[in-house]
């Protein structure tokens, strides 16, 4: 029984970045506080390369083209980079392995758009992103005292469930899976010495413009399994992040609330500046056309009016709604993304 067709978070997307060596030449760095992103196209700024997060429309906010971030411009890594540790987006693996001279002072991005912790589509996992990772440490890119006062965000969003086609049993079977594989990546990472993390909660899978599109954009979706495992995978990694926070000593975990922040915003647009909960800006097949070069989708006038971009991403107005509400609550395990900043701080 096929029930999370409508909900992948990403096309099925063509990855061909090369694997990075430990003889890999680094570029001496500098010493401000460095951010290192793992996930999926939530996160991902540049790594999944031949998608149509590289073609028109995406990037017209920002950066005035298409720069493989899926959305009209930023997206939350971009935000939580400026506005919460005041650093420089970090750039993308990709960029780093076509070019070695590529800056890595202010941290490194290895979320892939379409991954997941499985192979969900066949994409690098979040324990291949984190092995990029190990293979850069071993390499000596990153110094014990750098990777101790790092920002470490996991950011994994469904697409193990979107990818998935089984029976309602199955699915439950799946869940408790995919929340012991993001902890083994989290404790993978300790090990390597990250201490600090930022880990989300799914996306609104029912709500989300792929699943409200039947209602012609007026209300979430209606699937009472999309519900049971939305809540039974945010439940089972709340009470997994409290046993990593027990027994890995030293570490500062804050859980942001995604689907609670999405949610509220979908019911408060006023309060966030926006006119539409559901109905994305790029309404259609966002940056397809037709075999005589006609766009397979409809874009509005102001990107920034819509909650999302296109039929699962948060537009940069809905990315900055969101990680405005993280700084000032919808998190677990500290008040405020503000607060547990502040903390790091002391």
């Amino acid at each position: 029984m096929r029930i999370f067709g409508v909900l992948c978070l990403v096309l099925l997307v063509c990855w061909n970045v090369r694997s990075c060596s430990a003889r890999t030449a680094l570029p001496k760095l500098e010493t401000t506080r460095k951010f290192f992103i793992f996930g999926d196209s939530y996160a991902d700024t540049g790594n999944t390369q031949n998608t149509t997060a590289f073609r028109f429309p995406y990037g017209i906010t920002f950066p005035g083209k298409p720069s493989g971030r899926f959305s009209d411009g930023f997206v939350q890594t971009d935000v939580i980079a400026s506005r919460v540790l005041h650093v420089a987006s970090p750039p993308a693996y990709a960029t780093l392995l076509a070019n070695t001279s590529t800056s890595i002072s202010s941290g490194m991005n290895y979320a892939v758009g379409g991954s997941g912790v499985t192979y969900a589509f066949g994409l690098p996992t979040l324990q291949t992103q984190v092995q990029w990772f190990s293979q850069m440490v071993k390499a000596g890119a990153f110094t014990p005292a750098d990777l101790k006062k790092a920002v470490f965000l996991v950011s994994v969003n469904g697409n193990d469930y979107g990818a998935y086609n089984g029976t309602l049993e199955n699915y439950y079977l799946l869940v408790p899976e995919v929340v012991d594989l993001i902890d083994l990546g989290m404790r993978e990472l300790y090990s390597l010495g990250a201490r600090n993390f930022m880990v989300s909660s799914l996306a609104p899978l029912d709500c989300l413009p792929s699943a409200s599109r039947p209602s012609g954009f007026k209300a979430c979706g209606k699937n009472s399994t999309i519900e049971s495992v939305l809540s039974s995978h945010n439940f089972l990694l709340g009470r997994k992040l409290v046993k990593f926070i027990k027994h890995q000593k030293g570490s500062n975990v804050v859980y942001l609330q995604q689907t609670k922040a999405i949610r509220h915003i979908q019911k408060n647009l006023p309060e966030f500046n926006l006119t539409e909960a559901f109905k994305p800006c790029c309404n259609g097949l966002c940056a397809e056309v037709d075999a005589g070069g006609s766009p397979l989708y409809e874009l509005c006038q102001n990107p920034g009016l819509h909650m999302f971009w296109d039929n699962v991403h948060p537009s940069q107005a809905g990315w900055n709604a969101v990680v405005d509400l993280y700084q000032h609550g919808f998190t677990r395990f500290s008040p405020s993304l503000n607060a547990w900043i502040d903390g790091l701080c002391k």
